[in-house]
């Protein structure tokens, strides 16, 4: 990815400073102060299960448009940049899929550098637990082409299951609800717009 040349804040040229032991771009105005410190991105995916006649079954989508069109996943998207990312996850669950469902708990995230993953920007990928709450599986049409819940032996049969929306899902799977990173409703500092803490519970 190119790197920008002209300052954000004030559209002055950028020069190099060396800033935290390494040369970085920066604004060439004395009052102006931008450090240009990357892009980065923060992705959220939900793995919904609910229970049918005795077995687990786990929400996936499948993609419509490219990249990866036909692939098979949890459904999630990215967050925006004035939006809480357990708020994204919810938004992103029931755009993607129609299910209406809420935050439990954090049990894993990918943290990938610009460029691995083909997108961008340096990406943080968390994986929540989400609780089903109500909604039968509708896609969009657009960006979703299908949408259902599928226990683990059938999606060993499915052709183009993400490799990590399995692994999501069997992280998931393989631990108790509330055991991830929860938001922790004890502290006042939760209370703060804007803010939200995320913590192990005992």
């Amino acid at each position: 990815m190119s790197l920008p040349s002209y300052c954000p804040k004030c559209a002055s040229p950028l020069t190099t400073v060396h800033d935290g032991g390494r040369d970085r771009p920066a604004c060439s105005a004395e009052d102006c102060r931008f450090v240009h410190f990357g892009d980065f991105s923060i992705g959220c995916a939900g793995v919904v299960t609910r229970e049918v006649d005795g077995e687990l079954q786990a929400l996936l989508v499948q993609r419509a448009q490219d990249p990866f069109a036909g692939a098979w996943q949890i459904p999630g998207g990215y967050a925006e940049h004035d939006e809480l990312v357990s708020t994204a996850v919810e938004r992103e669950v029931h755009e993607e899929s129609g299910i209406v469902a809420t935050v439990s708990d954090v049990v894993a995230f990918r943290h990938a550098l610009a460029g691995n993953m083909g997108g961008p920007s340096t990406n943080i990928y968390m994986i929540f637990r989400l609780d089903y709450q109500s909604g039968d599986t509708q896609a969009d049409g657009v960006e979703i082409a299908k949408a259902g819940f599928f226990t683990m032996a059938q999606m060993s049969d499915m052709k183009g299951v993400q490799g990590l929306s399995r692994w999501g899902i069997e992280q998931t799977l393989n631990s108790q609800r509330g055991t991830g990173l929860s938001v922790d409703r004890t502290d006042n500092r939760s209370e703060v717009p804007g803010w939200q803490l995320f913590g192990l519970t005992s």
